[in-house]
C-alpha cells in the first residue's frame, strides 16, 4: 500500500505561539544583557551604562507585553488585521528606539517583525503600519506600560544592596 505524506501546513495559531516563544526568548536574552550591564554599572558608575540598562529594561518590558498579547491571541484563536498591526508597529517603534543598544538587537527585532508578516500572509490578513489612530493608541499604551514597568525594575535593581 502506498501512503502519501500530507504536506503539513502550520496553522496561523501555531505560528502565533511560535512568535510568542521567540519573543520570550528575546526577553531572556535581554535579561542576560541587563545583568551584565548592571554588574558593569556597579563597578564603574558610568552614566552611559545606566542609560543602556534603562533602555534594555524598557525593551524587555515591551517584548514581555507583546508576548502576553500574542499568547492571548493564540489562545483565543482570532487573528485580526488590527492585532497584527499593533504587534508589528510596536516592534517597529521598539526597533527604532532601542535597536542600537547592543549588537544583534536590531536583527532580533527584525526577525520578530518578519514572523508577524509571515503570520499575516498565512492567515490572509493585511498588516499596515500606517497612521491608524486605534493602532497608534494601543501601541502608545503598550510603550507607556512597558516604560513604567522598566522604571520600577531599574529602581529595584539599582537600589538593591549587593
Amino acid at each position: 500500500m502506498l501512503f502519501r505524506r500530507r504536506r503539513q501546513r502550520t496553522s496561523p495559531r501555531i505560528k502565533l505561539l511560535e512568535l510568542a516563544v521567540a519573543t520570550r526568548y528575546a526577553v531572556s536574552r535581554l535579561g542576560l544583557l541587563a545583568a551584565r550591564l548592571k554588574a558593569s554599572y556597579e563597578r564603574t558608575g558610568d552614566a552611559s551604562l545606566h542609560q543602556m540598562l534603562r533602555n534594555v529594561l524598557r525593551l524587555q518590558a515591551v517584548l514581555e507585553v507583546l508576548s502576553i498579547r500574542l499568547e492571548t491571541l493564540a489562545n483565543i484563536g482570532a487573528i485580526s488585521s488590527e492585532d497584527l498591526s499593533i504587534v508589528k508597529k510596536t516592534l517597529l517603534e521598539a526597533k527604532q528606539a532601542y535597536g542600537i543598544i547592543a549588537p544583534g538587537i536590531a536583527s532580533m527585532l527584525a526577525d520578530l517583525e518578519n514572523m508577524v508578516s509571515s503570520i499575516a500572509s498565512m492567515s490572509g490578513v493585511e498588516v499596515s503600519v500606517t497612521e491608524d489612530p486605534v493602532v497608534n493608541e494601543h501601541v502608545k499604551k503598550i510603550l507607556e506600560e512597558a516604560e513604567a514597568v522598566a522604571e520600577q525594575r531599574l529602581t529595584e535593581i539599582i537600589e538593591k544592596p549587593a
